[in-house]
């Protein structure tokens, strides 16, 4: 085949439509390819989040059963973020430079 063959295959009002309809498609649409491959790193990056919030979330209720039922953890938390003491204690917080 020749390329004047080629070309006159080529000359089809067919490959012209298909032709422009892929170029509107791929780069002309409000959702083109470049929207799409944005938006589907962002929904990856929210199922990341999902993930994060759920082993908080679940880390939680942890704390918070064993802070219902242990005495030991409940002082524990106690002591270290609300600065609470017992009676005849003296606390004496150093703070160290990073």
């Amino acid at each position: 085949m020749t390329f004047k063959e080629v070309l006159r295959k080529l000359n089809n009002r067919y490959i012209y439509a298909t032709v422009i309809f892929l170029v509107v498609i791929l780069f002309v649409d409000p959702f083109n390819l470049f929207e799409q491959r944005r938006l589907r790193r962002q929904l990856d990056d929210q199922k990341r989040q999902i993930e994060f919030y759920e082993q908080e979330n679940a880390e939680s209720k942890d704390l918070l059963d064993r802070l219902q039922n242990d005495t030991a953890t409940m002082e524990k938390v106690a002591r270290e973020h609300y600065m609470m003491k017992r009676d005849n204690e003296v606390i004496f917080l150093i703070e160290t430079q990073e």
